[in-house]
């Protein structure tokens, strides 16, 4: 019953269907432990809640597709309509606010995680 609760509080992508844990690891992991979570997010986020909504919103996009695509500068500078610099320049804003590096596996993890956690709050969809 436990594991059906955290299930169906993902948005593991889709926006109608049946959510699989396997679909999403991550946004199982970010809903599971609400008090927990909350905390990480902020200790590996907290940097960013003096940005406006807007440059936030794009600095977590990039992020995301970023991610999304493999760590394809490329595509995700496609998907962007900008530079793959562009995209370059906002991951490296990124990893200055936050201290943590994405070429630095354990530090990449926390901010997927981070960032996975935050989606909900800070996506302009959120309750």
């Amino acid at each position: 019953l436990r594991y059906a609760r955290v299930a169906s509080t993902t948005q593991a992508g889709a926006l109608v269907g049946t959510t699989v844990f396997e679909d999403s690891l991550l946004a199982v992991a970010a809903v599971s432990a609400p008090e927990v979570t909350a905390k990480v997010a902020q200790i590996v986020l907290g940097a960013f809640d003096d940005l406006g909504p807007d440059e936030r919103d794009v600095l977590v996009d990039t992020f995301r597709r970023w991610v999304q695509n493999k760590g394809s500068m490329a595509t995700t500078a496609e998907q962007l309509y900008c530079h793959p610099n562009t995209v370059r320049y906002r991951l490296h804003r990124i990893e200055e606010r936050t201290g943590r590096s994405l070429s630095v596996p354990n530090e990449l993890a926390e901010l997927c995680l981070a960032f996975e956690i935050r989606w909900n709050s800070w996506s302009p969809n959120a309750n």
